[in-house]
């Protein structure tokens, strides 16, 4: 296993890069020029599909919110692998997913950014997408609610990823990416994104405790 030398060039190029393109608020504009209505005023004003869905009752607008939120995650990191920018590539993921979060167009409040990970690691480590997949099933199946089980996800995830020898990591990595056997890198970067994603879970949290203190 060996380790990749982050330059000043590719830190700014990845979180330039990663950074710009995750604050594109698709769940934004395309809730706009369909209904005319500002998600962020209604349900839970997150940035996403899923509140997409809930505030305007159509799959149709959610899906293309979801798909358009993965493939800003997928095509970044597809043109850096075909692009041979390994480097890059470290800050780039993370980047994607903070600029989801927190986008700079929005005022720095945007979705909780599943989707875009989700799209950006499928060329990484589909493992690491896997497990998440999984546990929010099992988290669905103890609990029907989607805030416990994204949280319980997550957690997890961010729990064996910091559990994991890197090396284990780099070899769980897809073979055709400027990652593969760089477990460092790997442990870096998938540790930011799951610590970013539970960043815009602190509030979901803290209404599921709220929620279950008032019924005791």
């Amino acid at each position: 296993m060996t380790d990749l030398v982050l330059s000043p060039q590719s830190l700014l190029l990845g979180g330039l890069t990663g950074y710009m393109i995750g604050s594109i608020p698709f769940a934004y504009i395309v809730t706009k020029r369909r209904t005319g209505m500002d998600i962020r005023k209604y349900g839970t004003g997150n940035v996403g599909a899923a509140n997409t869905l809930q505030v305007t009752g159509q799959r149709t607008i959610a899906r293309t919110v979801l798909v358009l939120d993965m493939l800003k995650g997928f095509l970044p990191v597809a043109v850096f692998e075909l692009l041979g920018l390994s480097a890059p590539l470290v800050v780039l993921l993370p980047a994607l997913i903070l600029g989801h979060c927190y986008p700079v167009w929005l005022g720095f409040r945007g979705g909780r950014g599943l989707a875009t990970a989700t799209g950006a690691l499928l060329l990484v480590n589909p493992g690491a997408v896997f497990l998440w997949c999984v546990t929010y099933m099992i988290g669905k199946r103890i609990k029907p609610d989607i805030r416990f089980a994204s949280i319980l996800a997550t957690g997890l995830a961010l729990a064996v990823v910091l559990g994991l020898p890197a090396d284990f990591l780099g070899r769980t990595t897809l073979p055709f990416s400027g990652l593969s056997d760089h477990g460092t890198q790997v442990f870096l970067s998938l540790s930011v994104v799951l610590l970013i994603i539970l960043s815009r879970h602190i509030g979901p949290f803290l209404e599921l405790i709220g929620v279950r203190n008032s019924g005791e």
